[in-house]
């Protein structure tokens, strides 16, 4: 079984900031915490990817076609290849009370969800917010520095990479690969994440995508714990 259109899964390392600017994007954890960027809910460490897919910005895609394993590059990423250029038809004027109903006080620079989608608040005066529904990189230039780390050779690693890009990891799956039928045996502690339908929907899709893959089969093996080995366990978690 050999990947649609031989695409590339690789992994790769960065860190991106604006030209002239800050740091706004990293995959090191030492960085990111330097830099005041740090969120405690991503899981830092090479980022696996399907080359050409979208999974990275334009410019960053195109540039990773050329490279090879172990390879490192600064790459200068125009606005057209990144975020695009800034639209002021994308900038609105909205009255303040729309905010009060919602019961939320504006301040400049804060991100706020409207109308379904993303924006940021720019100004608050004489009754009147300005909000941009720019991205906040829109009409940035930007610089990545980028190493890939390894690449895959197999397609149980293909899988793997896909499994990680869904679930946050790879560690613990177990996999059986049979005439495009996919069996996969799901870790405790990933089937007991309360995101699990939506991870394993977003792997089916990208399996069907990238692999030739007829059926997948997901199994979890549940156990019952006697009482008092729940209470030690427990017990165990509180110490900690």
């Amino acid at each position: 079984m050999k990947g649609k259109m031989e695409k590339r899964f690789v992994k790769i390392s960065y860190t991106a900031r604006i030209k002239d600017g800050k740091i706004f994007d990293t995959t090191d954890e030492e960085v990111a915490k330097k830099e005041n960027i740090f969120d405690e809910k991503r899981v830092y460490g090479a980022v696996p990817i399907v080359v050409g897919e979208g999974h990275v910005i334009r410019g960053l895609d195109e540039a990773l076609k050329d490279m090879k394993v172990d390879e490192e590059r600064e790459i200068e990423i125009p606005p057209e290849k990144a975020y695009g250029k800034r639209n002021p038809n994308l900038i609105r004027l909205v009255p303040m009370r729309v905010f009060k109903q919602h019961r939320i006080n504006p301040i400049p620079g804060m991100p706020i969800e409207l109308d379904g989608k993303v924006a940021r608040i720019q100004t608050v005066a004489g009754g009147r917010v300005r909000v941009d529904f720019n991205p906040e990189l829109a009409g940035k230039t930007l610089v990545y520095n980028v190493k890939i780390e390894e690449e895959s050779k197999t397609d149980e690693d293909r899988i793997k990479y896909l499994i990680e890009r869904s679930f946050n990891t790879c560690d613990g799956f177990e996999l059986k690969i049979n005439d495009g039928n996919l069996h996969i045996n799901i870790p405790e502690n990933s089937y007991r994440d309360r995101s699990i339908l939506v991870r394993k929907a977003s792997f089916v899709a990208e399996a069907f995508r990238f692999m030739n893959i007829k059926k997948i089969t997901f199994s979890e093996i549940w156990e019952k714990k006697e009482k008092g080995k729940v209470k030690e366990e427990a017990r165990g978690k509180k110490e900690k």
